[in-house]
């Protein structure tokens, strides 16, 4: 590989390497991969963040003070919703 300055000049595959690897290997390409609505909805629970301020929530809860539990955990969940949202619009869009 020679190097001028900052190019870098070096030969490509020729085209029966390319042929050869394309046959061996396949295409370049990603496989789509669809889940459910309703799971990636729920995965959005498995955030760390989400999973402390669930218990939180519920460790208020036990110890009485429901309004405050009752608060967090519609944060928590409008919090998932609106990611959700996001993500699956950006995910129809793309």
């Amino acid at each position: 590989m020679a190097t001028t300055d900052s190019i870098t000049t070096a030969p490509g595959l020729t085209s029966a390497e390319a042929a050869e690897r394309l046959a061996r290997f396949g295409p370049n390409q990603l496989k789509a991969r669809r889940q459910s609505a309703l799971l990636q909805f729920l995965s959005r629970f498995l955030n760390p963040l989400v999973l402390i301020l669930l218990a939180a929530s519920a460790i208020s809860a036990a110890t009485g003070d429901v309004t405050s539990a009752t608060v967090v955990a519609v944060m928590v969940l409008l919090s998932v919703i609106l990611d959700f949202v996001q993500e699956h619009r950006a995910g129809q869009a793309a």
